[in-house]
């Protein structure tokens, strides 16, 4: 029943009128960038495909640690390839374990490390999926934004090419390029970019709202979504732009503001770890160091963020930093207040997020044996994404506001890395649509269906996002009765709606560790210990800069 009404809601959308039925497939589009010429999609064939636009200048000299600055143009750019990836602190992800561990780890541990990608600050990019020849003439817009922790991430992953999207649901999915790491949170003021990732995506936001209805978008109907930083991004945006958000809907997954620990913290340690390491100076030269920061090759500065302590350090040593304008110290009375974009949401999490963590570590730690057990701390730390989503969404049921919970608990043979549950980022390849190309492997019946679901309600949400999902039956949240989003389960496409309560009984003691996240016993202890093969060792280990030469990696849709 549910699917036969996802397929009649989604034929709806084609039998509206034809604005752009002479629409040649990456024809020349007039942009405040310059003219843009896109191509067909290698993967589908009737979407046009505009990868590496630039929306703002290359952060190079002045403007690195500095806000972004928009670009604009008159000339022609052949938007036929992404751009290099921002900067970025990758982690460890090889090691002996994969050969006892399913194919498909591997392969999700090369994504992850962004393993033969190309680096370089000129990354400030965005790509467009959009097939303006059939369907809705102004078309609902779905933005993306990457997670890695704030330290990695890119626009052109596989897993987030946006082609089936547009092609199936009539939608246009954009994603965007932001800087992360010391590049984009260096944790100091005194360049202007405290928070210039956070600023970078805002600018990306502008850029689509003033150029995507030549693409035949609507600009009044934007939705930010994004996934672990990602999802913490569009969170925190709800708070930075509450009198202007453009933006007409939220999808925040696995992240909400609360995961970024700002609090009142000092963050400016790793930016004068590097700069001393870098000849630059440390804190006694305070604003100093900024000249001599700009001047040192990027490649240095990323060679300079190894972070020490542990994950606690690696998590917070380049992250959003309390600024009162973009981020925020206080996000619980601001909850409480309803200081957020009264905008609906739909918001939640997988049901077994630490896996992929203790995973990775477990291979970089070079372990033979990355078999895993739960335990007590991974309960807890579960925890450390369902209670903040669920915190997210009382806050907006509680303001009046249109809010959806979910929990993705799906489990398929072509995503399977040797855990048990839904790992962190196990939602968003049947959200794109993109898991056959992602795995190399085929889906199975069932789980083509259940893509084809969460394919259906992400795009229907973007479109209606107050109508769509009651219109599948999916109910708004209330904390009291069985309204959490129960997404599937192993091998399983059924959704269930299920009381909150059964995720979120550790939610008072994640809470009272978070009070207490450096001693004895606390949260911190739980993120760095366990020795080699812990967490400790995956955000806490030897992290190094990525070479400028690209490797030989396969072609799919999110490689040109």
């Amino acid at each position: 029943m549910m699917f036969s009404t996802l397929r009649t809601a989604t034929l709806a959308a084609f039998v509206t009128s034809h604005a752009y039925a002479c629409w040649d497939i990456g024809q020349e589009v007039q942009t405040t960038s310059g003219t843009i010429k896109g191509h067909a999609s290698s993967w589908q064939s009737e979407v046009s495909e505009y990868l590496g636009v630039p929306y703002a200048k290359p952060p190079v000299g002045d403007l690195r640690f500095a806000a972004p600055q928009p670009y604009t143009g008159n000339g022609s750019i052949d938007a036929a390839k992404f751009s290099p990836d921002c900067p970025a602190a990758i982690a460890p992800t090889t090691g002996p374990a994969f050969q006892n561990l399913p194919p498909f780890a591997e392969k999700l541990a090369n994504i992850l490390g962004q393993k033969g990608d190309v680096f370089d600050e000129d990354c400030l990019t965005l790509n467009i999926w959009t097939k303006p020849q059939t369907g809705e003439k102004a078309k609902a817009v779905l933005l993306w934004i990457y997670g890695g922790g704030f330290n990695s991430g890119n626009s052109q992953s596989p897993a987030y090419n946006g082609a089936r999207l547009a092609n199936d649901m009539d939608v246009i999915v954009v994603s965007v390029n932001y800087r992360v790491n010391i590049f984009g949170f260096p944790g100091v003021s005194f360049g202007t970019g405290l928070n210039g990732g956070l600023l970078d995506q805002r600018l990306g936001v502008e850029w689509v709202r003033d150029n995507i209805a030549k693409f035949g978008g609507d600009p009044e109907r934007i939705t930010l979504f994004g996934q672990s930083a990602g999802g913490s991004s569009v969170d925190i945006y709800s708070f930075a732009w509450t009198e202007d958000p453009i933006v007409h809907a939220f999808i925040p997954q696995s992240g909400t503001a609360s995961n970024t620990m700002v609090g009142g913290r000092d963050t400016s340690g790793g930016w004068y770890s590097a700069s001393e390491k870098l000849g630059c100076g440390g804190r006694d030269a305070g604003e100093a160091t900024l000249a001599c920061m700009r001047s040192k090759p990027w490649q240095a500065i990323v060679n300079a963020t190894t972070p020490e302590g542990g994950a606690l350090a690696a998590l917070t040593a380049f992250a959003p930093t309390a600024d009162n304008k973009t981020v925020f110290p206080d996000y619980n009375a601001r909850r409480a207040a309803g200081n957020f974009a009264k905008l609906p949401t739909l918001v939640g999490n997988t049901d077994n997020e630490l896996s992929l963590f203790t995973l990775l570590a477990c291979v970089g730690g070079n372990s033979t044996n990355c078999t895993q057990t739960d335990s007590g701390a991974g309960g807890v730390l579960n925890g450390a994404f369902s209670c903040p989503a669920a915190s997210a969404a009382k806050a907006r049921a509680d303001a009046g506001v249109k809010v959806w919970r979910y929990l993705y608990a799906a489990t398929w043979p072509n995503q399977d890395i040797g855990v048990q549950g839904a790992w962190h980022g196990a939602e968003l390849a049947p959200v794109f649509g993109t898991s056959e190309f992602v795995s190399g492997m085929p889906d199975i019946p069932a789980e083509r269906n259940f893509s084809q679901i969460l394919m259906s309600a992400w795009s229907g949400f973007a479109k209606d996002p107050e109508n769509y999902l009651p219109r599948l039956g999916w109910p708004v949240y209330d904390p009291t009765k069985n309204t959490l989003i129960k997404l599937g389960g192993p091998n399983s496409p059924d959704i269930t709606f299920i009381n909150a309560t059964s995720v979120d009984s550790g939610c008072a003691l994640l809470e009272s560790l978070a009070a207490n996240p450096s001693g004895s016993g606390g949260l911190g202890d739980l993120l760095s210990g366990g020795g080699s093969s812990g967490l400790g060792a995956f955000f806490g280990g030897s992290r190094r800069g990525r070479r400028s030469a690209p490797m030989t990696r396969p072609r799919g849709p999110g490689r040109h």
